[in-house]
């Protein structure tokens, strides 16, 4: 076999040569599967430092409500499949298949006799409720549909003593009735009540129209909280099942002591700058916060499922690293005490406390893992990995890059450097993420970006420019509305830095980012083409206004209060004036786009109309579009090609390769 691959490449170099065929069309090429339309990318060959696997990554998500066991999410047959752990280091059990992705999961918390779990189709985080019974959770057992395909599940909690769940649904705008105001569509937020046991049991509690739902919480005592937000304005509604309208949460003049009433925790920001513990106290509605004034987010918690004398578990961002520690609220003079301190540095996510055991769940991401489960026992002070880690795994080191921006502002990012063999000045690639509220921390870089450190010896930076989480609330806020492009010019003072560095090259940097990342890629891309060799946009807006007309109902308020209110005529002009759209024939250097056509979030037609605009002025662009992904490419096989296409279209640029333009 290895002989034919090498005669038929001979033979295809030479009748390249003696007949001007592209070598590349008589290699074996690089094919992109039946649901990518791969639009002016050429055949590549394979490198041969090809973007390698990424290794197994594991999320938490539940624990059984009797047993020493975990629900847990991991990919099987492309996607991301539910499986089951029965014990550390046992081989995870598939209990669901098939070409979609399950998203989120839960037990039945009494007995464990049946779960509930939610999937979408192709991408659409148009996300269903489905139930496994114990019985049939096995791959491929049938499981019964729950909520309609017309509509999103937001959010799912269930009840305590048995009595079922609640869930939040929303309608998805190809329900929306023409004529509404300006032609626009309406959101529309529902809270209903199952029996998971009896579908047909599902009974309305509350509606909003022109809003929405959110921050579902259930309290030990059974009270249902979450926060209404129509026309800007939120408040906090509790409910019950006896189908009362829901009552707002009063503001109480004193703090009851800590057993006297039915509450739930939550992360609050309104005492401090950084995000802190708060109790919200079901009946009266007062919140009290604790813990202000500790310098650093807190990114989540974990409440103890009954009063057992269990304390809180408290996840805090410290300068981009997850910190775990326990704090007992009834005994507030102790300060929250460190625990898990053997963990590697990286990010610890989705902590539960076990129903009945004082142990507690959680998948943690480090420069050695994607994602790896834990757990802690709080009687030993045990730390205990479920899944296997990468053995003789060599992580390229993270660094810390600072700088000040225009306005004096500082500013850092992370810094991955190339290996010591590549000398010189080497080239850059900046991977700007998105949100625009989320931020780039120590963990586990992936195949693609390792791939251009190890094998291109490319400086990878991953900034954290004005807006990004983790820094405070000031911060987050600094690139809201009419200071958009603050956050542009945070990137241009980075290549200020570049210039100056006896490392770096100035003269090749690519510049990528996915969803508000991928604007910024383009924005860059716009205001700064005599500085970079090119750029790579992955579901990224290009139009503002298109953007916020087009994207889903129950998203539009949320980042009209991000943006800007493309309904006002100042604000809409601003926002057209600041579109990568309105700019795209100051693109001049080779863009790379990427997009899901089921994308709820940025609607595939932002990708389309950069593409079909910068193309017009000549530019090449590359332009990979998916039929059955959506705001991210989950697919194992449209990731490869994904990978290998950036690693090609990186490659070229930097060997100095003209890119074909498409007409």
């Amino acid at each position: 076999m290895a002989f034919a691959m090498s005669y038929r490449r001979w033979v295809g170099l030479l009748l390249a040569g003696l007949l001007g065929w592209p070598a590349a069309t008589l290699a074996e090429p690089v094919r992109p599967g039946p649901q990518l339309l791969a639009d002016g990318i050429p055949l590549f060959e394979r490198s041969p430092h090809a973007v390698r696997k990424e290794p197994p990554a594991y999320r938490f998500v539940d624990w059984h409500p009797s047993r020493r066991e975990m629900l847990v999410l991991g990919r099987a047959g492309g996607v991301t499949q539910l499986q089951r752990l029965s014990a550390p280091g046992a081989s995870p059990q598939p209990l669901t298949r098939g070409s979609d992705a399950v998203n989120a999961a839960q037990w039945e918390p009494e007995s464990g006799r049946y779960l509930v779990f939610s999937r979408d189709h192709k991408g659409d985080e148009a996300y269903r409720l489905f139930r496994l019974a114990d019985g049939e959770v096995e791959a491929g057992a049938p499981s019964v549909a729950l909520t309609p395909a017309s509509e999103r599940v937001n959010a799912f909690e269930f009840l305590p003593a048995g009595q079922g769940l609640v869930y939040l649904l929303e309608r998805l705008d190809r329900q929306a009735q023409p004529g509404l105001e300006g032609g626009a569509r309406q959101a529309r937020s529902r809270l209903f009540w199952l029996d998971p046991q009896r579908p047909e049991s599902a009974l309305q509690l509350a509606e909003v129209v022109g809003g929405r739902f959110t921050g579902l919480r259930v309290s030990a005592g059974g009270a249902i909280v979450l926060t209404e937000t129509r026309a800007g304005k939120s408040q906090q509604l509790r409910f019950g099942l006896d189908g009362k309208p829901g009552r707002p949460l009063g503001a109480a003049q004193k703090a009851e002591e800590l057993d006297d009433e039915d509450w739930v925790w939550a992360r609050a920001s309104s005492q401090d700058d950084f995000r802190h513990l708060q109790r919200i106290d079901v009946a009266s509605g007062e919140r009290l916060p604790l813990l202000v004034g500790r310098g650093a987010d807190l990114e989540a918690l974990a409440v103890p499922p009954r009063a057992d004398g269990r304390p809180l578990a408290l996840v805090s961002n410290e300068a981009g690293l997850s910190v775990l520690r326990l704090y007992d609220p009834a005994k507030a003079e102790k300060a929250p005490w460190r625990v898990a301190e053997d963990l590697p540095a990286g990010v610890l996510r989705s902590p539960r406390w076990h129903p009945r055991r004082a142990e507690l769940g959680f998948d943690h991401v480090s420069a050695q893992s994607p994602g790896r489960i834990y757990s802690w026992s709080l009687a030993d002070d045990s730390l205990q990995a479920w899944t296997p880690g990468e053995e003789g795994e060599t992580a390229p080191a993270f660094g810390l890059l600072r700088w000040k921006s225009f306005d004096g502002l500082d500013i850092s990012g992370l810094h991955t450097p190339p290996p010591a063999r590549f000398k010189g000045r080497r080239p850059v690639y900046i991977q700007i993420h998105g949100g625009p509220s989320s931020q780039a921390r120590p963990g586990y870089l992936s195949a693609t970006l390792r791939q251009l450190v190890e094998q291109q010896g490319m400086h990878v930076i991953q900034p954290n420019v004005r807006g990004s989480d983790g820094f405070g609330k000031r911060f987050l806020n600094l690139d809201n509305g009419i200071r958009r492009e603050d956050a542009v010019r945070d990137i241009s003072a980075l290549l200020d830095l570049i210039a100056t560095r006896e490392d770096m090259d100035a003269s090749r940097v690519i510049v990528a980012g996915g969803s508000y990342g991928g604007y910024m890629a383009l924005a860059v891309a716009t205001q700064e083409s005599a500085r970079i060799a090119g750029a790579i946009c992955r579901v990224g807006i290009a139009n503002f206004i298109s953007f916020l007309e087009q994207t889903e109902s129950y998203r539009r308020d949320n980042r009209r209060a991000e943006y800007g209110d493309e309904r006002d005529p100042e604000m809409r002009d601003f926002l057209r004036r600041i579109s990568p759209l309105a700019r795209a024939a100051e693109v001049k250097k080779p863009l790379f786009v990427v997009h899901g056509r089921n994308d709820p979030r940025v609607p595939h037609a932002e990708a389309q109309q950069m593409v079909t605009a910068v193309r017009r002025n000549g530019t090449p662009v590359w332009f990979l579009s998916a039929e059955n992904e959506g705001h991210s490419f989950v697919r194992s096989d449209n990731r490869d090609y994904l990978a290998q296409a950036t690693a090609e279209f990186v490659r070229r640029l930097l060997a100095g390769e003209a890119l074909r333009a498409t007409p």
